[in-house]
């Protein structure tokens, strides 16, 4: 991965699904790049544990793994990964698609941020209509 840290991306690592999982509940991550083959927990099942995680399930998740069957490239989109890239990757190709869904996943929370903030505006010109309108009904009586 010292690709990733030649572009100037911080990141974790984890040997297995067990501590990729531990990870992912102790700290906030922008995307996350899983292996299909690990040990004790398997890339799928921890894509699994991440979208059934309402604190987790927003995350993208890449899978960059060996396996080329047409079978594990479903699964992977299946349990909610964004991309899959097979082994052996080429540098550039995995910064381009880190990059992309980075800058995809980042667009979404501004959009549900920007979101909130209509609706509190939406929902404060409501009330000050109604109140403007109860105070018009009050003075025509």
């Amino acid at each position: 991965m010292n690709i990733l840290k030649e572009q100037g991306y911080n990141f974790s690592y984890a040997l297995n699904g067990t501590e990729a999982i531990d990870l992912l509940k102790n700290n906030s991550f922008d995307l996350v790049l899983l292996d299909v083959m690990m040990p004790d927990i398997d890339g799928f099942e921890v894509c699994e544990f991440m979208k059934s995680d309402p604190r987790l399930e927003d995350i993208p998740v890449i899978f960059l793994t060996a396996r080329v069957d047409v079978d594990s490239i479903a699964k992977g989109f299946n349990v909610g990964g964004v991309d899959y890239i097979t082994k052996p990757f080429h540098g550039n190709e995995l910064i381009v698609r880190v990059k992309t869904h980075l800058q995809l996943y980042h667009a979404k929370r501004l959009l549900q941020q920007n979101n909130i903030v209509l609706q509190h505006k939406l929902k404060n010109r409501e009330i000050r209509i109604l109140s403007e309108l109860e105070q018009n009904q009050k003075e025509m009586i």
